[in-house]
């Protein structure tokens, strides 16, 4: 149900144009839909249509068919006979020779019509006529027509039916071979054959079923050269070649099917090919009237209207609603956007924003204040802000107990699992006139300022190594020459001069003033080392593969003192070092690490990459170091070590600086120091050392 609501609130909220937007793709849906489904019936009608004009070609097909089959039984039949009444003049031939008068009794008898007697050289030598009655083959060649029998390749010649020339009507023409040499032949009426055709034939089928059929516009039956049959409203055709439709029918093997038009009006057309014992014997062409197609296509037209005006009043009416509910929502949620504006711009803001109610619970944390305290809104919300910072929580009760409504503090906490320093604004919560019984609450924007910090520790320890660096520079040179004159002279005394008395404690304290000034030159060495920074000759280095190196001597400055080493880190954070430099650094570090934690402690040394720096970690457990040690433990000469000569630190952080890193020193929590080194990773191209 929320779903629906919440969509029902979306569409409420579109704007006019959007609104007709969906309407016009609503309505181009529905004219899609209407169109296929008049697609869908058209096709569907002519289907039917198509099916009613094949099942009348079958029914045409199988008629003519036994049409043939019964003429040509019938021609089978009368051309025996004929073919039988010939030979049985052949055997009177070979009794005695026919004459024309013998021939004029045996036709007259015999019911035959024309009789005709030739030798072998194709002249004819009897005949049941006069010579002045034109015979039957007198217009043509006996002897070319004759061929196949006066040569001996057959004894009887079938040469179909012809119509008189005498235009007595069509005539059967047969012929037999003359035992004498030469043929008989011979003819009687075809006028009951031929209309026995005319009655039993496709043609008359054609006709019938044309003038019968009330849905049938026409039936043609037609070949290459003419229209062979047709129902009597048929005056003319196109010839069969100079259709493309027709001439692809006729190659065709299945029905084909057009709208075209016949005496002005449109029929829809079946056309299918005729075969008889698989000869193409023509098309066979029917038209169909369209009454059911108009029929069909006005409902639907009617229907389509009848929608259309239906979705036109009725999108009409929803577009008012729509448009109503809108200005509403739209109304609504302008006041809600009003309300809600002071906490929205409060949530997206780059600094952190924390709110209290008067209980001093939770009531806002936005986006930056999680990333900063590492938490979830969700999870925090309606807890007190001591479960952030217990410094947060101080400054809340200060805030709102104070003589004034906006307090500003900079000040140190703890989030995210790293030491910060802020910068807040508290600012007091009131309704009415803002007295104390008014207060709601408090709000801080804090402002992280631990970079900014970092950036002016490292600039001023920056200074004052290089301040503090050109000052030794200075004295070592000057105190140098005299320590030199020193040392020479006693050592000259240690070798020319001889007391008389006391000579091992003159001895004594000779060999000592040599060997302080020796340590005074060691000093005046670092002096200038530190002064003089050497130039950084860098490779390519994996950082755990590094650590790993000196990993005995690692653990070897930690088991002296009964102290845990531990070493870790994957393969594949590379950085530019100098690993000589950088050795010193480590060395450095871990030894100062193990000086600060008891025996029985632990020292860990880790290898990591954190956003584009390599890292190397130095933990330890031991008691950990105050806020003002960590400020001042990397400046000259500073140090907490009885023994300790305060430039340790310095020179690592002057080798790490020059290297472009920095070095970071936070609490461990559960007890100890954190030391981390951070130096730029290598581009990827570069190489493993």
């Amino acid at each position: 149900m929320s779903r629906i609501k919440q969509f029902r609130q979306r569409l409420f909220l579109l704007h006019p144009a959007s609104l007709g937007g969906i309407f016009f793709l609503l309505f181009i849906v529905f004219l899609t839909s209407t169109l296929f489904e008049y697609r869908y019936r058209r096709l569907e009608i002519e289907h039917m249509m198509e099916e009613e004009a094949s099942l009348l070609i079958h029914a045409l097909t199988v008629g003519a068919e036994n049409a043939v089959e019964g003429y040509n039984g019938n021609r089978t039949i009368l051309t025996g006979s004929l073919l039988g009444r010939l030979r049985l003049l052949d055997r009177l031939d070979r009794q005695k020779p026919l004459t024309s008068r013998a021939l004029k009794d045996i036709a007259g008898r015999g019911g035959m019509y024309r009789i005709n007697v030739f030798d072998r050289t194709g002249r004819r030598i009897a005949w049941n006529v006069p010579p002045d009655h034109a015979p039957s083959l007198h217009h043509r060649d006996p002897k070319r027509e004759l061929e196949p029998i006066l040569s001996g390749r057959v004894d009887s010649l079938v040469l179909g039916i012809r119509q008189s020339v005498s235009d007595r009507g069509p005539r059967l023409i047969a012929a037999v071979a003359r035992s004498r040499g030469g043929a008989i032949v011979g003819n009687v009426d075809a006028s009951e054959l031929l209309e026995l055709r005319r009655s039993i034939g496709a043609g008359s089928l054609i006709r019938k079923i044309g003038a019968g059929e009330a849905g049938i516009d026409y039936i043609i039956w037609q070949d290459t050269t003419a229209i062979l049959a047709a129902t009597p409203n048929v005056s003319g055709a196109d010839p069969l070649l100079a259709d493309p439709v027709l001439a692809a029918a006729l190659r065709a093997r299945k029905p084909t099917t057009r709208m075209t038009e016949f005496d002005g009006r449109p029929v829809f057309e079946v056309v299918n090919p005729f075969y008889y014992r698989g000869a193409n014997v023509g098309l066979l062409r029917v038209g169909l009237r369209t009454d059911h197609f108009n029929a069909a296509f006005a409902k639907l037209r009617n229907r389509f209207f009848m929608m259309l005006g239906l979705l036109f009043f009725g999108g009409l009416a929803l577009f008012n609603l729509v448009i109503t509910r809108r200005d509403r929502a739209l109304a609504a949620g302008a006041y809600q956007r009003v309300s809600t504006f002071s906490s929205s711009m409060l949530t997206s803001m780059a600094d952190a924003v924390l709110s209290v109610n008067g209980a001093g619970a939770l009531t806002l944390l936005n986006a930056a204040g999680e990333r900063l305290f590492g938490v979830r809104a969700d999870d925090v919300l309606g807890r007190s802000a001591a479960s952030l910072s217990l410094e947060l929580a101080s400054l809340f009760a200060e805030a709102a107990s104070g003589e004034f409504s906006v307090m500003k503090r900079e000040f140190r906490c703890r989030a995210g699992g790293r030491e910060h320093v802020l910068e807040g604004s508290f600012s007091r919560i009131s309704e009415g006139q803002g007295g104390a019984e008014d207060w709601q609450g408090t709000v801080v924007v804090l402002r992280d300022l631990t970079e900014h910090h970092a950036m002016q520790e490292r600039l001023e320890r920056q200074g004052k190594l290089t301040a503090m660096g050109e000052l030794a520079s200075g004295v070592a040179h000057e105190i140098r020459n005299p320590l030199n004159a020193i040392g020479l002279i006693a050592q000259r005394l240690d070798i020319e001069f001889t007391p008389k008395e006391d000579e091992a404690e003159f001895r004594h304290l000779l060999r000592t003033v040599v060997s302080e000034v020796h340590r005074l030159n060691a000093i005046i060495q670092r002096f200038l080392r530190f002064a003089r920074p050497p130039a950084l000759e860098v490779v390519p280095t994996d950082l755990a593969a590094f650590a790993a190196d000196y990993r005995a001597v690692l653990e070897g400055e930690a088991s002296d003192k009964g102290v845990a080493f531990s070493l870790s880190g994957a393969p594949g954070t590379v950085a530019l070092i100098d690993r000589d430099q950088m050795q010193q650094v480590l060395l450095n570090i871990v030894r100062n690490a193990v000086e600060a934690t008891s025996r029985g402690g632990a020292v860990s040394v880790s290898v990591s990459a954190d956003a584009g720096s390599a890292v190397i970690e130095v933990a330890d457990t031991g008691k950990g170091t105050t806020p003002d040690e960590r400020h001042r433990m990397f400046n000259l000469y500073f140090t907490t070590k009885d023994d300790g000569t305060g430039m340790g630190l310095s020179i690592a952080s002057q080798i790490v600086q020059s290297h472009g890193g920095t070095i970071e020193v936070n609490d461990r929590p559960g007890g100890g120091t954190v030391f981390r080194i951070l130096v730029p990773q290598a581009p990827p191209s570069g190489g493993d050392s």
